[in-house]
């Protein structure tokens, strides 16, 4: 059923068409160049022609000396020590002095890796002479059903 709906919207969409075919006209789309064909002007593809020879210099290129900069700085720091502050309320503790380090290299001595297997309980062995007979199974009669007699027609 969706197919069939995909298919009719399809077939709608390829042979729509504008019903009134007067209410859009294309318009001019602004301002557009002239083309002036009896001055035709050819592209240059030759290699470009210089009237004046301009040498080209090869030396050294000429550095100006850098000029002093100016003696006051761009930003300016203040920083406000006063120095008759009573003491200090941090206390600076030294860092610890670092102690030699005693490494002992001594090889890992391996350890045998023990797989426990699944221990086995004996069950005790029962020896029979005979096997069992088994037992009967009863099966009833079958019940069968009348076979199905159609009357004629006048009886009915």
């Amino acid at each position: 059923m969706k197919f069939l709906v995909v298919a009719f919207a399809t077939l709608a969409l390829a042979v729509a068409s504008p019903t009134q075919r007067v209410l859009v006209q294309p318009a001019p789309g602004g301002p557009a160049p002239i083309i002036d064909l009896d001055n035709f002007e050819p592209i240059a593809i030759g290699p470009a022609v210089i009237d004046n020879f301009e040498p080209i210099a090869i030396g050294p290129a000429i550095v100006k000396p850098p000029t002093p900069s100016a003696s006051s700085p761009l930003v300016q720091i203040i920083l406000n020590v006063n120095s008759n502050v009573a003491g200090s309320p941090v206390v600076i503790e030294g860092a610890p002095v670092p102690t030699p380090v005693q490494v002992v290299e001594e090889a890992d001595t391996p350890e045998g890796v023990i797989v426990a297997e699944p221990v086995i309980v004996p069950e005790p062995v029962l020896v029979v002479d005979q096997p069992a007979a088994p037992e009967a199974i009863n099966v009833a009669e079958p019940i069968f059903v009348p076979p199905v007699v159609s009357l004629p027609d006048t009886l009915n």
